[in-house]
């Protein structure tokens, strides 16, 4: 393969290797562009607009276009470049005759096809200098130049821009309308009574939108466009079913309120909770994620924490009810009391910050809280916490932080009857990744709360000793792979899975690894014995 940084993927294919964002140059005949189209290819390749006030580089704000662009161009065009001292685009293809544009900071440029243009540009203490390419040849890649004195990255400008990308890991389900100005979050699915499918995520709309597969997970298809719309739930929500009923449980608008609703007809329509006897269970400030709901000793069972107006100090609680409760009466729920912990937590000479986003685990020994342990130095970490009773909950520094594979990045746990194995899906961080750089944010290098290219699938027996089963998903390159927040269900031998996924595209590139611009659907079969 041309360029280094490759994806595994053991969902779809065991040993498959591919780029998120590259193209395999073996002599397949590729599809023809439409006329005036540009594509390009490259390692890690964005497309941006070339407009005054813009930053010319991704995660980079010291290079700003200034008015001096104004007069280089006719029409708007768009530009495709790297990272500030990358490569950029190594090569096009166009879908017609047209004349095709690079800028480079290379001031005399001595490459066939490509001539001065005599103009220029500055940004800072850059200047970059303008060449024209005439494409005769569409269809045909053509070798963009890189001059052995180049430092910073390449631009190539055309008016109608895409990368040469293979498809994106999973089953796309929905993206972000426009590449870094909205992104993908609160992923969460279930199975309905039905046998489909039902996901959901905000970030397309203004909204949370659901969607559903009515193929197990092969195509999708919107099913409400936004759903906050009708039952006021905007954050932090997950989807279950229960006594055949499908449920909504989060955060209002604001992450004001904790919130529930019921859908009657599998998701088309929805309760609107407005007080406390049809959906309003709490007031105040939120935060929790698509976590676990669990029946223990004949009660429904919830994690979540409080968010005051300081959103960094968030408190782990549970709420339960009876399993034979009116769910929307916020009177049929009790809630625990707050965690309360110092706000650092020293555990092994590394610093915890919070414990969030929990999970109800119900074992034969007792009710268990099992929460994301957040710290820049360590991704190995979990806090269990245990659940005494609807009121009470119990947890000490000293005894009862357990090691755990990407615990300290968001996972869920579930219980596994025929294999009698808790299971999770997490975001351990490689040694290999911990403190890699770039030219943009991680000029200083990433830490591990932020490593989220690799989806381990782990196993535990006990809740205490957890087992690196298989590596689901990894991509060589830590700063725009994010595979995160996963959300997933047991489905037979399968395991069927949601994707907060940040990922190169033919658009261009993820603000960062953490900012996700597409939900994808991944299925795992066969996973107890892979």
């Amino acid at each position: 393969m041309k360029n280094s940084i490759k994806t595994a993927l053991l969902f779809l294919f065991s040993g498959l290797l591919f780029g998120a964002c590259e193209k395999e140059d073996d002599g397949a005949k590729e599809a023809p562009l439409p006329a005036g189209a540009i594509e390009v290819r490259g390692t890690l390749v964005d497309i941006r607009p070339f407009a005054v006030g813009k930053e010319a580089f991704p995660q980079q704000s010291d290079y700003i276009f200034d008015s001096d662009i104004e007069t280089l161009f006719d029409t708007p065009l768009s530009y495709a470049t790297g990272l500030l001292k990358a490569r950029g685009a190594e090569a096009f293809r166009c879908g017609s005759a047209q004349t095709v544009y690079m800028a480079i900071t290379t001031p005399e440029l001595n490459a066939a096809g490509w001539s001065a243009t005599e103009k220029s540009f500055a940004m800072n203490d850059l200047t970059y200098y303008l060449y024209s390419y005439v494409c005769r040849t569409p269809g045909q890649w053509i070798e963009i130049p890189d001059p052995a004195d180049r430092e910073y990255a390449t631009m190539l400008f055309a008016e109608t821009l895409s990368v040469a990308c293979d498809p994106v890991p999973g089953t796309v389900i929905a993206q972000v309308p426009e590449l870094r100005k909205s992104t993908v979050s609160n992923a969460s699915i279930a199975i309905l009574p039905n046998g489909n499918y039902v996901a959901s995520c905000t970030g397309v709309t203004d909204g949370a939108t659901l969607f559903v597969s009515k193929d197990r997970g092969a195509t999708w298809s919107t099913l409400v466009e936004n759903v906050t719309a009708l039952n006021g739930i905007r954050n932090y929500y997950n989807l279950f079913v229960f006594e055949g009923a499908l449920y909504m449980m989060g955060a209002g608008i604001g992450n004001q309120d904790l919130l529930i609703s019921r859908s009657e007809d599998n998701g088309a329509t929805w309760t609107k909770p407005t007080d406390a006897t049809n959906g309003v269970l709490l007031t105040g400030g939120f935060h929790s994620a698509a976590v676990p709901v669990v029946v223990y000793d004949g009660r429904l069972w919830r994690a979540c924490e409080t968010a005051g107006s300081d959103t960094s100090i968030k408190r782990p609680f549970v709420i339960s009810a009876p399993v034979d409760a009116d769910l929307l009466d916020a009177s049929s729920w009790t809630k625990s009391d707050n965690l309360i912990t110092d706000n650092e937590m020293i555990v092994n000479e590394k610093t915890v910050t919070e414990l969030i986003e929990g999970n109800m685990v119900a074992t034969s020994n007792g009710l268990y809280n099992i929460l994301r342990a957040s710290s820049k130095q360590t991704s190995q970490l979990a806090a269990k916490v245990t659940v005494t009773s609807p009121s009470k909950l119990t947890f000490s520094v000293s005894n009862d932080f357990i090691t755990f594979p990407g615990g300290g990045k968001k996972f869920t746990i579930r219980y596994d009857e025929q294999s009698q194995r808790y299971w999770t899906l997490s975001n351990p961080a490689a040694s290999k990744y911990v403190g890699m750089k770039n030219d943009g944010l991680y000029l200083n290098g990433i830490t591990r709360d932020l490593i989220r290219n690799r989806l381990v699938l782990c196993y535990s027996t006990d809740l205490i000793t957890w087992v690196p089963y298989k590596v689901v998903l990894e991509n060589e390159d830590p700063f725009f792979h994010g595979f995160q927040y996963v959300d997933w269900q047991f489905n037979g031998n399968d395991l069927v899975a949601v994707c907060r996924m940040a990922c190169p595209e033919r658009r261009g590139l993820p603000y960062r690894q953490h900012d996700a611009n597409i939900l994808s659907f991944l299925r795992i079969a066969d996973f107890r014995n892979l």
